[in-house]
């Protein structure tokens, strides 16, 4: 199918014009036979792929192979950071100054979400197009128009260039490990938390929020979670579901300029694990831990809904709105990563807030918190899909558990109910 783009761009009555740069998606099985065609228009296109991403698409794209220049990463280790964006731009100047005369004027990205950040910071840097051939059904952000990055040691949401057009092969896609595809899943699922954080920070601060948004990504949500079953054992058509939710996610983010609608508390959860302060290495894919995060932040918030309404939760006073300089030099500080969590938490999102208006609220968070599933929901869900479902499974324990849920809402500058619960006590 081809998704009606013209539809997302037309105006909304959130006031805001919803620009979307992607020009064309394809989910279909055959999507990457357009891709000669567009090529056609270009001088110097490069392919950049991982050994595991060229052996899934090259089957179907033998000739271009064959006829362009690729980078070929290699998958042990790779990762969005400092030395995956260094192995990229070393190779893309060899191919830029070396091999041709003429200058790389496209790049096309075969792979998943990390082969997806390395070409999109690159396109960006040399301010040229790029083409989305996604591999597997496993990230939400093949169609974003943000990187995210691991740099100096912090995960960082680097403005870039979102795909001209993505091509969505059925035959590729539905193909990848189960694994990938059940990542995806737990991905796709956290926007149950997101959307959440959204509601509350605009109900407490009257933060921007598009109810359109909130409505594709819901309808997307119930979609999915229709086709759990059939997911897991590989039925393709469920599968091209998952995959138009996982790009609508991307064009969700282009449509308000930001990451809000797609990424909360959840995957403020992940981004901490990545950072390696609290745990080891988990080993794990971003949606399995995006998964977890789910789980974890649901059942705080079912608990944090419960307090409330038995009358449980009181406000604090105004000096709780600080940094907790104590827990953050603690976590963060031994591994030299302090300064960028300060710098990340300037200006403080609490500072703002009404701390009377917000205990007038609790109320309407709690009825937002109740149209949540609950963690039994959530945990069904995600072993129907076939992802994973256990903390245990991470390597996590509970004291680990608990020292997340104090320390993620600082990883990023964003307003969550994970955040906001530092002003409350229950």
């Amino acid at each position: 199918m081809d998704v009606d783009l013209g539809q997302l761009r037309e105006p909304c009555a959130c006031g805001k014009a919803h620009n979307i740069d992607v020009g064309k998606i394809s989910i279909e099985s055959g999507a990457v036979r357009e891709l000669t065609d567009i090529l056609e228009a270009f001088q110097n296109p490069v392919f950049i792929c991982d050994s595991n991403t060229r052996a899934a698409a090259e089957p179907f794209l033998e000739e271009e192979f064959k006829d362009y220049p690729v980078i070929e990463l290699n998958p042990k280790g790779l990762q969005a950071d400092n030395r995956g964006v260094d192995k990229v731009m070393k190779q893309l100047d060899y191919c830029d100054r070396g091999l041709s005369s003429v200058s790389v004027d496209v790049l096309v990205a075969i792979g998943a979400g990390t082969i997806h950040d390395l070409t999109r910071y690159a396109a960006t840097e040399y301010d040229i197009p790029f083409v989305s051939v996604p591999t597997a059904a496993s990230v939400d952000g093949f169609a974003a128009n943000v990187a995210a990055l691991t740099l100096d040691g912090l995960k960082k949401t680097v403005a870039g260039v979102s795909p001209r057009w993505i091509l969505a092969d059925t035959d590729i896609f539905a193909a990848a490990p189960s694994r990938l595809t059940a990542s995806g899943v737990s991905d796709f699922l956290g926007k149950y938390i997101s959307i959440l954080d959204w509601k509350i920070a605009h109900l407490i601060t009257d933060e921007y929020i598009c109810e359109e948004v909130c409505d594709l990504l819901e309808k997307a949500l119930r979609d999915v979670s229709r086709v759990l079953d059939d997911i897991r054992f590989g039925d393709r058509e469920a599968i091209e579901k998952l995959m138009y939710a996982l790009i609508l996610s991307g064009l969700c983010m282009q449509m308000v300029d930001s990451p809000r609608p797609v990424s909360g508390a959840e995957h403020m959860v992940s981004h901490m694990w990545d950072l390696n302060v609290l745990n080891e290495n988990t080993k794990a894919l971003h949606g399995e831990q995006v998964g977890i995060g789910l789980l974890i932040i649901t059942d705080y918030y079912k608990r944090l809904a419960h307090a409330i309404r038995h009358k449980r939760v009181t406000v604090k006073s105004e000096t709780a709105k600080g940094l907790e300089m104590s827990l953050l030099e603690h976590t963060f500080g031994k591994k030299g990563l302090l300064e960028g969590i300060l710098a990340e938490n300037t200006p403080n999102p609490l500072e703002d807030i009404d701390l009377e208006q917000l205990e007038e609220q609790l109320p309407q968070i709690e009825d937002l918190i109740d149209d949540l599933p609950d963690a039994d929901d959530m945990y069904a869900k995600l072993h129907d899909a076939g992802c994973m479902h256990e903390v245990s499974a991470l390597g996590i324990d509970k004291d680990t558990v608990e020292l997340t849920l104090q320390s993620s809402p600082y990883v990023r500058n964003r307003l969550t109910l994970l955040r906001l619960a530092k002003l409350l006590e229950w």
